[in-house]
């Protein structure tokens, strides 16, 4: 009977145990198969309503408004926009993968009398060293090959239309403007003060019609860390047999890899609680 109370009360910390990992295992996995995506609305004048998968997830956003952050599942995901009276819409296929990071932007082609598009630009989240951010300027506006001019110097050459390129700065405020390409004016956009941040990733989206005047920029800030600060290595320079490696992935690495650390450290916990159990009975034999 002692036996019999002893392997029901080890199976319980067992069972308990492991109903205690289900939990880490599924919000690992639920992690693991989104990403994150921002809408940026960037037709100037137009109101513009937001879908995504059929769903309105903005109605009658003005120019420059942002949607998001929309946490979607990985795979293939449909982002469309749509005018009150109908005469504008775009329709969009993007891609998400597991823990991506993007922006789907609605904006105008050079030839501002055809329909909007949608482009998507990945968003950078790597550290930066301290002190330092990331600035990226990205040509959505109706307007043909341009140069982007930051502090009056061309950082960007002969930027087409929904392209973007990145510079990492040391945090100040910086003079961005848009010229055409291989020029030096008239202006096109700007100049606009544009404040990067220390571990910042900022974001410039030019857009509007040039012809009509209505050149803008839609600022995106999204926080980074610092390069060094809490992260850790990817690899450990330790010998050709990578033990040391294998000590840092399981410390550090997947939620699978924990869930077998737990998993053997219940196993402890229940081999503990068995002994234990056992002297308890054979105390109790003595003094019968």
């Amino acid at each position: 009977m002692v036996t019999s109370r002893r392997r029901r009360a080890v199976v319980t910390a067992v069972v308990v145990g492991l109903g205690a990992l289900v939990p880490i295992s599924a919000n690992h996995a639920s992690a693991a198969e989104t990403g994150t995506v921002y809408v940026v609305q960037g037709v100037a004048d137009t109101p513009m309503t937001i879908t995504v998968d059929g769903k309105a997830v903005a109605t009658a956003a003005a120019a420059k408004t942002i949607v998001g952050p929309l946490t979607v599942p990985v795979g293939s995901h449909t982002v469309a926009a749509e005018s009150p009276s109908r005469t504008e819409t775009v329709s969009a296929s993007i891609s998400v993968t597991a823990g991506s990071n993007v922006d789907a932007v609605l904006h105008r082609q050079v030839d501002p009398s055809k329909p909007p598009v949608i482009t998507t630009f990945p968003n950078d989240l790597s550290p930066v060293t301290a002190g330092s951010g990331r600035l990226v300027v990205a040509h959505t506006a109706a307007v043909g090959p341009a140069d982007v001019r930051v502090d009056q110097k061309v950082l960007f050459a002969n930027i087409a239309n929904g392209e973007a390129l990145t510079v990492t700065v040391p945090a100040s405020t910086y003079s961005v403007d848009i010229v055409p390409a291989t020029t030096s004016g008239p202006v096109v956009f700007g100049p606009a003060n544009v404040p990067v941040a220390p571990t910042a990733l900022t974001r410039v989206f030019a857009i509007g019609v040039a012809a009509t005047s209505s050149m803008d920029a839609v600022v995106q800030v999204l926080p980074l860390s610092i390069r060094g600060a809490g992260t850790t290595p990817s690899t450990v320079n330790a010998g050709d047999g990578g033990q040391a490696a294998a000590l840092v992935a399981a410390a550090h690495g997947t939620a699978d890899d924990r869930d077998l650390v737990a998993f053997a450290l219940l196993g402890l916990v229940g081999a503990i609680a068995f002994l234990a159990l056992g002297r308890r009975s054979a105390s109790r034999s003595r003094a019968l």
